[in-house]
């Protein structure tokens, strides 16, 4: 099954290419999990498509007021995408150091390749607790644990809110537990959408289009669009779509 549906992740992405960095492959997640963290609550490894993340990002407003922050953020690929951007810091976290350690090589390539543009900055840690860059965040999460840290996570950023935290975004691509955030007190739905693949990725991940929502903290700072409430199914493979 893990073949058959995301067999495209085993190939060289056409964005590692251009770039010349490795972002691409399948891992399980046994190898991403690391001692003390339940290995059920750990999803695999396989990266999301640069059209995806990119216009996703392209429509949050005000950008330079925040920093991004990819949880669990793997090979880093999202973080890539980010550095396009003007954020105020780009940062991912990862749990497991082999994943960090090819992070960082691709981070070292893109600064040689666009020294332009933002540096990525790559943690090693439990991404549940990790503490706000800046006083904006974009949390971003590719579906990167189970609920229960999921909850642990969403409760510890409202923690930050409590504590000085100006604002916070949560942009969730393929969000399955996203009845976690909409049960969030401090959180509304600001947009939800469904991108196609760019021409160039398709066969490289398991569908032709995938969903992302954005959550932002109350009191909200930005009206939200009008397709954000809109319905989420999760499929037996553990892919949302709206409905």
């Amino acid at each position: 099954m893990v073949r058959r549906i995301y067999g495209g992740w085993a190939r060289p992405h056409p964005f590692d290419l251009a770039h010349g960095i490795d972002t691409s492959g399948f891992v399980p997640a046994s190898e991403c999990a690391a001692d003390g963290v339940p290995e059920d609550q750990i999803t695999f490894y396989g990266g999301s498509q640069p059209s995806i993340v990119r216009a996703v990002l392209s429509s949050l407003p005000e950008p330079a007021r925040y920093a991004f922050v990819d949880i669990g953020c793997g090979k880093g690929r999202p973080l890539v995408v980010a550095s396009e951007f003007q954020f105020l810091r780009v940062v991912g976290v990862e749990l497991a150091p082999h994943l960090a350690h090819l992070a960082r090589t691709n981070a070292a390539s893109i600064a040689a390749r666009h020294p332009g543009r933002r540096p990525i900055e790559i943690e090693v840690g439990n991404a549940t607790n990790v503490l706000p860059p800046a006083n904006r965040v974009v949390y971003f999460l590719y579906n990167p644990f189970g609920p229960s840290l999921v909850k642990t996570l969403v409760e510890h950023v409202e923690r930050q809110l409590q504590q000085g935290l100006e604002h916070a975004f949560f942009v969730c691509y393929n969000p399955v537990h996203a009845d976690v955030l909409d049960q969030s007190p401090h959180f509304a739905r600001w947009s939800a959408q469904t991108t196609r693949y760019a021409a160039d990725e398709l066969g490289y991940g398991p569908d032709i289009e995938d969903t992302t929502v954005v959550w932002q903290s109350l009191p909200a700072q930005y009206p939200p669009q009008a397709s954000a409430n809109r319905q989420l199914t999760v499929s037996r493979s553990q892919w949302c779509s709206l409905v």
